[in-house]
């Protein structure tokens, strides 16, 4: 028992330093489970299912964050006890109500509404009333809850809820034997449950954050992301546009210098760039090259090819906004070594290319999708 609140205890120390990918609203759920529950006695040992009765639970929930939520929850209604000292097996009814703090263990790291699997934490307390029977008296008392769940998502509203769960009682919650509920001795109370939750604010709920930080719903947030990349191949289309255009005026130019020019003379080829930069942007949390970047690749490769003693330093970058440091860290070098990989696949050697990284401790734009970004510099 002791062990698991030590678990519970680092998890939610674990909890307040995460942070969460996608945007989340507050809201409201509703559970309805059953299932078994086994009372223990030191006057008996778990030989016979006689011990083992029927149990059922209802809770109403509110998530606060991604990862931490209070629960009300009612259990009950039938347990057991051991009467004429453990030679026959007695039952009785009572009712609990329980207040529980709930620790979504998958989105502490990670927030994903559209997660298949759930596992979860909680531990609270609650107020136990035993009714009266032939053998025992009425009785209420405290009562201390802790166990492990898991959700299964089967919709945006609905997902399939396992508990495990143990409730520690005084020990006159099944005899007439009373001691305190710490002081060395209780009345486990064991219970496995299955059962429904709906989420009740599941329609009011956002799922992606926008480049200014508002909350876009997913259906406008795909035609936002549809836009960006039309809007980047835009920028693309016309960067190349320009610099066709500028080489034309270019040649043009010394076409014209060398009609000015005796015929002896020959005309100069157009200088070389000194350098060039190219940014390679990536998508949310991913190191994959994408198709309408390739043309920046291609650009790089034709340099580096007619420069033969040009070098090219790529450096990696990570959106702050989103993941943890050491993620972004990870993934700014990724990003590098994905763009390195690409110029040396098209025959650049390695010993011309220079990586760095830098995860999110730079920001090279107030725009996060603008610092998803290899940054390729030649020289």
């Amino acid at each position: 028992m002791k062990k698991l609140f030590v678990i519970l205890f680092f998890a939610c120390a674990l909890a307040f330093s995460a942070k969460a990918q996608l945007a989340f609203k507050p809201g409201w759920n509703l559970t309805f489970q059953g299932g078994v529950n086994y009372t223990s006695s030191e006057f008996w040992k778990i030989d016979d299912w006689h011990h083992f009765t029927s149990d059922a639970q209802i809770a109403v929930g509110y998530k606060f964050s991604p990862w931490f939520g209070l629960r009300g929850a009612w259990s009950g209604p039938v347990g057991s006890f051991p009467n004429n000292e453990g030679k026959e097996i007695g039952m009785m009814h009572y009712a609990q109500l329980g207040l529980d703090a709930v620790l979504d263990i998958a989105n502490m790291f990670r927030y994903n509404p559209k997660r298949f699997l759930n596992p979860y934490l909680f531990l609270g307390g609650a107020g136990n009333y035993r009714f009266e029977t032939t053998d025992t008296k009425a009785f209420f008392g405290p009562a201390l809850r802790a166990g492990l769940g898991f959700a299964i998502r089967l919709d945006d509203v609905a997902k399939i809820v396992l508990e495990l769960q143990e409730n520690a009682h005084g020990d006159k919650f099944n005899t007439l034997v009373d001691k305190e509920i710490l002081g060395g001795k209780w009345d486990d109370n064991i219970a496995g449950l299955i059962g429904l939750q709906f989420d009740l604010s599941s329609g009011k709920r956002p799922s992606i954050v926008d480049p200014g930080y508002g909350v876009v719903p997913v259906a406008a947030a795909a035609d936002a992301e549809a836009a960006r990349l039309a809007a980047e191949r835009a920028a693309a289309e016309r960067a190349a546009a320009e610099r066709a255009a500028a080489e034309r005026a270019a040649a043009e130019a010394a076409a014209r210098a060398a009609q000015q020019r005796p015929a002896a003379t020959p005309a100069p080829a157009p200088a070389a760039p000194a350098s060039i930069t190219e940014n390679v942007y990536f998508d949310l949390n991913k190191s994959v090259l994408k198709a309408d970047q390739q043309s920046k690749i291609n650009n790089l490769v034709s340099f580096l090819k007619q420069n033969p003693n040009a070098t090219v330093t790529i450096s990696g970058y990570a959106d702050k906004a989103t993941g943890t440091a050491s993620r972004n860290m990870t993934l700014s070098e990724q990003r590098a070594n994905v763009v390195k990989k690409a110029l040396t696949d098209a025959g650049i050697a390695a010993s011309r290319i220079t990586t760095g990284y830098f995860g999110d401790t730079q920001q090279v734009s107030t725009v996060p999708e603008m610092n998803r970004v290899a940054i390729c510099v030649t020289k």
